[in-house]
This record gives structure tokens, sequence and C-alpha cells, in this order.
């Protein structure tokens, strides 16, 4: 690995760690869970893009709890102990604040890019439809029997409905590609 992988990874495991933090805080603010919790949530919602470690969240978990962020209470169940952990009223204000500077960044780095592409391509850049239904769907698997039939409809139709779209843009890119080939 040269020197330059060397420096992009440890770029990629810094904004992980920062992502991986936001995340713990998204979950936690919906409700209470166990860092063996939070690493299953990520990686469905994620669809198996995203898979924590223990050696990833523990530490991340630490950390916001002496920040005070985050509280954490051992509980027992079936002979078991396990921590659970829950969001602090400190951990709510820096949710938001980090939420806000989340988007703010996001979207000024959607912007440089589009620059980017306009100049070195002379072309927008159009959103990915694949991308945005493979970030934004619920995964099938996630307790879809659980769910009651209105929900597993609603949720189904919605996946269509994004599947659809996607397919309408392979459908023009496509014929964009083969008219000028």
């Amino acid at each position: 690995m040269g020197h330059l992988d060397k420096v992009a990874d440890s770029w990629r495991n810094q904004m992980r760690r920062g992502y991986t933090r936001l995340a713990i805080l998204v979950l936690l603010h919906r409700e209470s869970l166990t860092g063996y919790d939070i690493m299953k949530k990520i990686d469905e919602k994620t669809l198996g893009f995203w898979r924590l470690t223990a050696g990833g969240v523990y530490p991340i978990l630490r950390e916001l709890e002496e920040d005070n962020y985050i509280s954490g209470n051992w509980t027992s169940e079936g002979g078991r102990r396990k921590k659970v952990y829950k969001l602090t009223d400190n951990g709510e204000k820096l949710l938001t604040t980090a939420l806000q500077k989340q988007q703010q960044m996001a979207e000024t780095i959607r912007n440089l890019f589009q620059e980017f592409a306009r100049d070195i391509i002379s072309e927008e850049l159009k959103s990915m439809p694949m991308l945005e239904m493979l970030l934004s769907f619920s995964p099938l698997t996630s307790g879809m029997e659980e769910k009651s039939i209105e929900e597993q409809i609603k949720i189904l139709t919605l996946i269509r409905t994004r599947i659809l779209i996607t397919l309408k843009f392979l459908d023009e890119r496509l014929q964009k590609l083969e008219s000028s080939n």
C-alpha cells in the first residue's frame, strides 16, 4: 500500500468515526439500545453496506458516555448482563447541532462537486436514483413480518416506486449512450 493510499484510508477512517458518532446519536434518539443493537440496526438500515465492529462501536460509546452525551445502564436479561444506552439532554442538543452542521456540509460538498463536474466534464451532476434508493429504503428483511399489512404495503409500494424511478433513470442513460454510439 502506497503513501497516498494510507493517507486516503486515514481520512476515510476519521470520517467513518464521525459518522458512527452521529449514527449512534440518531439511533439513541429513537430508542434505548445496546451496543450490539446499534451495530445490527446500522447494518440493516444500510443493507450491509456499513458494518460496524465491536472494536469500532464500544470505544465511541465509552467516549460519548464520558462526555455525557449518552448514559448507559446495566441490566440483566436471561442471566446475561448488558448495557443499554440512551441519549441525554446534552446528547439531544449535540445531535441537533451536528445534524444542522452535517446538512450544511452535505450541501456545500454537493455544490462543490457540481462545480467540478461542470468544469471537468462540462455537464451538470445529476442525482443517482439507485444510490438514493439504496441509502433510503428500509430493508425487506428488517422485521417486515411484525408490521401490519398496511405498513408492509406502504413500505413495498415505496420501494417499488424508487425502483421504477431508478429503472427510468437507467433507461434514459442507456438510450443517451446508445444514441451517441
